[in-house]
């Protein structure tokens, strides 16, 4: 039962979650990037495991149209996988166990920022659906104004990071329309009312 550590979702995520989601993109994007350099410079492969059901959580929380559970326990994941990345890089350099290299050096930074990135936006978004069903706002928000004041998808060198989340998300809603499993549901047509004439469902080719 997650439900005493993390916030549970009541009905659709707010506008203000929806409205930043080029912040999820980019950070998901960063996310993957590290990981494909954890596995490639690094050779990490317990590490890149992590990364991977760390991006793939972060993926069905954007997936749920951001709903505030999935986000927490992926920023929560971020937040975990940054201490430990920085205990894995300071301890070896510190005990000289650890040459440094500069492509490696990189990839031991950048992967720890990139989840920092992810846990400060995921608190970001908690401190949003606290304040916005009355509960109580604890504690700073140090990336706040950044979240609020920036989107990334008005910088060039940032919207080619975030095209790939925004083509997805437009992709998906064409074809299969809100994933949102929280909406509200329409009532019951009619029983006395004809019902129109339907056309022939269109077949997905991908689950065949």
């Amino acid at each position: 039962d997650l439900s005493a550590f993390f916030p549970k979702q009541v009905g659709p995520p707010s506008q203000y979650a929806k409205a930043i989601q080029h912040w999820m993109h980019l950070i998901l994007v960063l996310q993957v990037a590290a990981c494909v350099l954890r596995a490639v410079v690094l050779l990490d492969l317990l590490g890149c495991v992590w990364m991977v059901l760390l991006c793939g959580m972060g993926y069905y929380a954007w997936y749920h149209e951001m709903n505030i559970t999935y986000i927490s326990i992926w920023g929560a994941g971020c937040a975990l996988g940054t201490l430990l990345d920085i205990l894995a890089f300071v301890i070896p350099v510190a005990t000289g166990l650890l040459k440094l290299e500069l492509l490696a050096t990189i990839v031991r930074i950048g992967t720890p920022c990139a989840e920092l990135l992810g846990a400060l936006f995921a608190w970001h978004l908690y401190r949003d659906y606290q304040r916005l069903h009355g509960g109580e706002t604890f504690g700073f928000d140090p990336l706040g104004r950044t979240f609020d004041g920036f989107d990334p998808e008005t910088n060039p060198i940032l919207k080619g990071f975030t095209a790939a989340g925004s083509s997805a998300e437009k992709k998906y809603k064409e074809g299969y329309g809100s994933s949102n499993p929280f909406q509200t549901i329409v009532s019951a047509p009619n029983p006395f009312q004809t019902a129109p004439e339907q056309s022939p469902r269109k077949q997905n080719a991908g689950c065949c």
